[in-house]
């Protein structure tokens, strides 16, 4: 080939590069390969964050069945028993299908007809823990808001 890419002669100094591109594939091969491990962590990580969103959604709800009865037969409009409500949402996640083992405590905070669930999980990553120096799994938290309307 020539200059132009014409077929037939040959350029100067393309003896020499020959077989460079040989070399390059294994690098790209293996940053090919490091950001799918990172695609994959990171997809656990979100899957994770959506099951325990999940969990959690589904404790507040049965959370809303804890009426206070008393307050309720009084007149005073429809209320969760703090209490029974807490009771509740603990029951529920140890039941659920959480994508890992809890961190701390789960906060429950109830105020008339609203509940707030608060929950963290640690999820553990699956290509994270060859790379030295990073740490081995993450924490993921939600926070979740039911209302009560009669």
């Amino acid at each position: 080939m020539d200059e132009t890419g014409a077929p037939g002669r040959r350029v100067e100094g393309a003896a020499g590069q020959r077989g460079s591109v040989l070399m390059l594939m294994p690098a790209a091969i293996l940053i090919v390969i490091v950001l799918g491990a990172i695609a994959v962590d990171l997809s656990l990580v979100h899957l994770a964050e959506r099951q325990l969103q999940s969990a959690v959604d589904d404790a507040a709800n049965d959370a809303t069945a804890a009426l206070r009865e008393d307050a309720f037969r009084a007149g005073e409009g429809y209320s969760i028993d703090p209490g029974r409500a807490t009771e509740l949402v603990r029951q529920s996640l140890a039941t659920g299908d959480l994508p890992g083992a809890l961190v701390g405590p789960t906060r429950v905070r109830v105020t008339g007809d609203r509940i707030e669930v608060s929950a963290t999980v640690e999820v553990d990553y699956l290509f994270a823990d060859v790379v030295p120096g990073h740490p081995g799994s993450t924490t993921v938290t939600v926070d979740v808001r039911a209302y009560v309307t009669p």
